[in-house]
């Protein structure tokens, strides 16, 4: 009988590592969050935003994202798609990355991923700041292009602060004290 459990034992052991190896994290993923960080803290990478974004696309696309790990190392490189001018204005060069982004991060999270609850809210106010030129919760700022000082994309009133502190967000009042909120009404960046 204790042999029939050690037996059990290993088998299960020997399967719960092949599963985890086959249906692991990415490590090409992995690979590029990390160098999207690094991208940010000025560290030199081997390849740019767009190389890294339309890698991970080409991943989603031979279904190789299933993990929550996957899932927000993705979300991490799409949500640093590119920006660029056109006639003054800053747009983004594929805003429906960052919605992609938006729900691969909060797909990570509703699968135990929880550094991505933040994310979730980073993610869909970046969307709607490059859409519809607002944001729900506050936490995506540009820079003026007159003054040359960061400002808040508008942000809903419509949305609490007790909304907010669900996502780690803070309270309006004190995101306000930080910068200044653009005029509601302004054009849209897209």
């Amino acid at each position: 009988m204790q042999k029939l459990i050690i037996n059990m034992f290993l088998t299960l052991t020997f399967i719960s590592s092949s599963i985890s190896v086959a249906y692991g994290q990415n490590p090409l993923l992995r690979e590029l969050a990390k160098e999207d960080q690094d991208s940010r803290t000025g560290k030199t990478v081997t390849r740019t935003d767009d190389e890294r974004v339309k890698i991970v696309l080409s991943l989603i696309g031979q279904g190789e994202v299933k993990v929550p790990e996957d899932k927000f190392n993705a979300a991490l490189v799409l949500q640093h798609t590119g920006l660029t001018y056109c006639n003054k204005e800053l747009i983004g060069k594929s805003p429906d990355n960052y919605l992609l982004a938006h729900h691969l991060f909060k797909s990570a999270f509703e699968g135990g991923y929880k550094d991505a609850l933040f994310l979730i809210a980073a993610s869909i106010d970046r969307y709607l700041s490059f859409t519809e030129g607002r944001q729900l919760y506050g936490t995506n700022r540009l820079m003026n292009q007159e003054t040359g000082k960061e400002e808040w994309v508008p942000i809903d009133r419509n949305v609490s602060d007790s909304e907010r502190a669900k996502y780690g967000v803070l309270p309006l009042a004190e995101l306000l004290k930080r910068y200044p909120e653009q005029k509601p009404g302004k054009k849209p960046y897209r």
